[in-house]
């Protein structure tokens, strides 16, 4: 007697780069009507032996299939059921997505034709200054010198807008405190000054206030070692205020001072100290990399601190020099020193309106031609 033969009830695996495409690639293959079982997110390795791929695999039975007895129908029309529901909101929420993705790019190209008419406009977005910095500018372009589209009238006219302190190293005496939160980089910054200074054949005295660990103390005292000037470390504010009258043997003095967020900076004394020294020069140190919190925290300091300069450091931390258009325009002081990363490193400079703008706008020579060449064709 021949036996009946019992119904498929094997199951299939479908894959696709999303559920979407997985589904559809389903039902292609097993129908309209083909019974989504289960999906699961599996890795895959790639045929060259360098990495892998993330699909989704769907688990379908063909229509008609029995995967459970027959009061399942009714479950599996509902499984059924809820799995087009799925994907018509998968569907919905790519669509979504793309439609996002179309938007922004279509806003990306309108915040550049906003700014199209500014000579410099392209290529400070493009090198990271914020639209809303570049709009600005733009406005105070067209307000002072009536607009045009030349490029080096623009340029020379950003180049006024940046506050410097319009010396060189030469000009650089007297007493300097550093000061700025963690990982702003002073001890790089002071270390990279007084190297410069000493190559100058100049008199320097490095003072390092409430220096946290031995190992601070120990770079201080090898640098100032191989470089052939003074070095001492100061533990309190009496300290400070006792060694004011021996500042006077040397060109330049330069205090490191630990984090601002440190508890040795919290002392009263300190400030009293301070307060009646109007010949110690105050820099507060911001890296580059600073978000706008930071940022108004810093100048928050500037103000408790009384502070005179503004040093940009860790210019090594990001490619996007036109963040510095977005600092320059927001910052309260005048900006005195720029260091590019840490001792021994690139070193420090005076800071210089034509240095300033040639990082930012000659980083991508490609984009200087670009901007010259519109020049060009515009006259």
């Amino acid at each position: 007697m021949r036996s009946k033969r019992r119904p498929e009830t094997s199951m299939h695996k479908v894959t696709g780069p999303t559920l979407r495409e997985a589904l559809h690639n389903a039902r292609r293959e097993y129908g309209e009507q083909a019974c989504i079982v289960d999906t699961r997110t599996v890795t895959r390795r790639d045929g060259t032996g360098l990495g892998s791929t993330r699909l989704i695999e769907v688990s379908v039975t063909r229509p008609g299939a029995v995967a459970a007895a027959a009061p399942a129908e009714t479950r599996e029309e509902t499984r059924s059921d809820y799995t087009r529901a799925i994907a018509a909101e998968v569907e919905r929420i790519e669509d979504l997505i793309d439609a996002l993705r179309a938007g922004q790019n279509g806003r990306a190209g309108t915040d550049k034709a906003s700014v199209g008419a500014y000579p410099l406009g392209r290529q400070l977005l493009a090198a990271g200054a914020s639209l809303p910095a570049v709009r600005h500018l733009q406005r105070l372009y067209r307000a002072e010198t009536g607009g045009g589209d030349s490029y080096e009238s623009a340029r020379e006219h950003l180049a006024g807008l940046i506050r410097t302190s319009n010396g060189g190293w030469r000009d650089l005496a007297g007493c300097h405190l550093f000061l700025g939160g963690p990982g702003a980089g002073k001890t790089d910054l002071v270390l990279a000054v007084a190297a410069r200074l000493k190559k100058m054949k100049r008199r320097i005295l490095v003072l390092m206030y409430a220096p946290r660990h031995g190992g601070e103390i120990r770079r201080l005292q090898e640098e100032a070692s191989a470089r052939g000037y003074d070095a001492a470390i100061l533990r309190d504010a009496e300290q400070l205020s006792g060694g004011l009258e021996y500042f006077a043997q040397y060109d330049a003095i330069l205090i490191d001072t630990p984090s601002l967020c440190a508890g040795a900076l919290a002392d009263e004394e300190l400030h009293r100290v301070l307060a009646g020294q109007e010949e110690v020069h105050r820099h507060l140190l911001l890296p580059l990399d600073a978000d706008l919190a930071e940022r108004e925290r810093a100048w928050a300091e500037a103000r408790t601190w009384n502070c005179d300069w503004l040093a940009l450091t860790r210019l090594d931390l990001t490619a996007r020099a036109g963040k510095l258009i977005d600092i320059l325009l927001a910052a309260p002081l005048p900006l005195s020193l720029v260091n590019g990363g840490a001792w021994p490193g690139p070193g420090a400079e005076i800071a210089a309106p034509a240095r300033l703008l040639a990082r930012i706008l000659d980083a991508d020579p490609a984009g200087a031609a670009v901007a010259a060449t519109g020049e060009a064709t515009a006259s």
